[in-house]
């Protein structure tokens, strides 16, 4: 079960670190994928955004093929998940995003929870 749930995280934080990529070089591209307003503003924010969310995705990539343990990054990893599906969710509710924007909100919220499944079970010995 390890192989496979490391390969999911894996794959996850490529997504991220993908999507992160896509929102620094395209962010108009995202925010009219969520429904947001798209002026230099939300541009310049959703930007800062992605290069932290590829700086996260990378940490985590780097964390599954380091040897040592990586509690730490695993954790922040988990956090940064857990606190991006909640920071979407309230955009939503606040009617910032369209609907459709709760894929990714449930994306996030699945991948923190599935980041501190992992911590627990094999990370932390």
């Amino acid at each position: 079960m390890k192989k496979y749930i490391r390969l999911i995280i894996l794959l996850i934080s490529f997504a991220t670190l993908f999507s992160g990529a896509m929102q620094v070089i395209a962010p108009a591209f995202v925010l009219n994928f969520v429904g947001a307003e798209i002026d230099t503003t939300t541009k310049q924010l959703f930007a800062t955004i992605g290069m932290f969310m590829f700086l996260f995705g990378a940490m985590m990539v780097h964390a599954l093929y380091n040897e040592e343990n990586n509690r730490v990054a695993v954790i922040w990893s988990g956090l940064q998940k857990l606190g991006a599906s909640v920071a979407v969710f309230i955009g939503i509710f606040n009617g910032t995003f369209v609907l459709l924007a709760a894929g990714v909100a449930i994306f996030d919220l699945f991948s923190g929870l599935l980041f501190f499944y992992y911590l627990r079970k094999y990370v932390i010995t």
